[in-house]
């Protein structure tokens, strides 16, 4: 995941999400309710807002994002084709929806930055390579990507936050399938995943597991 390479930066410089303040403070000063002409309009505002609503380090942070939303449909694609090859179906259409998940998580983000009209720029999704030993590493490892992906989402709220970009912390926070909700997801992708984990690591045979996962599943997102 992609770290600020030096937080004091923020806020200022080219972050379109701070405000100057001295024109207020200057004109609360001297008896008046704010600024009253286009002047001291043009000289409250941070101009780089003209063009995007949000910062470029917050573009550079969410277009980051993105990539790791990818790279985990990339990687829950690879673990659906493992299962199908095993005759294990019912597990095949779990990792498949959850691969789509990963895709819809990316496409909030995009959205998002289509109505901050920022330029995106794709990085390079890096291909999956995993030896996959046996039929737990799949679960057990996504455990830890989704505890990786948690901490990416971590970073843009710290970011946001010390921005004043209360904006993109309201998508971060966001409650609705439609435009997102990236914080509340992460809780329960976490929770899905070790559920899921702890089915495929029971003491019992691999149909009787994979009933129990994607009824797990489908009962917390159904189709």
């Amino acid at each position: 995941m992609r770290v600020l390479k030096n937080e004091n930066e923020i806020p200022g410089g080219n972050n379109p999400a701070a405000i100057n303040e001295q024109p207020y403070q200057e004109a609360k000063k001297s008896g008046e309710d704010g600024p009253q002409t286009m002047n001291s309009t043009e000289e409250a505002i941070n101009k780089a807002r003209r063009k995007c609503t949000i910062s470029d380090n917050m573009v550079k942070l969410l277009c980051t994002q993105m990539r790791a939303e990818l790279s985990n449909y990339t990687l829950y694609n690879t673990f659906a084709s493992y299962f199908n090859s095993e005759g294990l179906y019912k597990i095949e259409e779990y990792w498949k929806a959850r691969a789509d998940e990963e895709n819809m998580h990316h496409k909030w983000i995009r959205n998002y930055l289509n109505m901050c009209d920022a330029l995106i720029e794709y990085a390079d999704v890096p291909p999956t390579k995993i030896d996959i030993t046996d039929k737990i590493v799949p679960f057990a490892d996504t455990v830890d990507r989704e505890i990786e992906t948690t901490g990416g989402i971590n970073i843009l709220m710290n970011a946001a936050t010390k921005e004043s970009d209360w904006a993109t912390v309201a998508f971060l926070m966001g409650d609705d399938d439609e435009h997102g909700q990236l914080v509340r997801e992460q809780v329960e992708e976490e929770k899905i995943s070790r559920r899921a984990l702890h089915m495929a690591q029971q003491d019992t045979d691999w149909l009787t597991k994979q009933d129990s996962i994607y009824e797990m599943y489908f009962s917390i997102r159904p189709k």
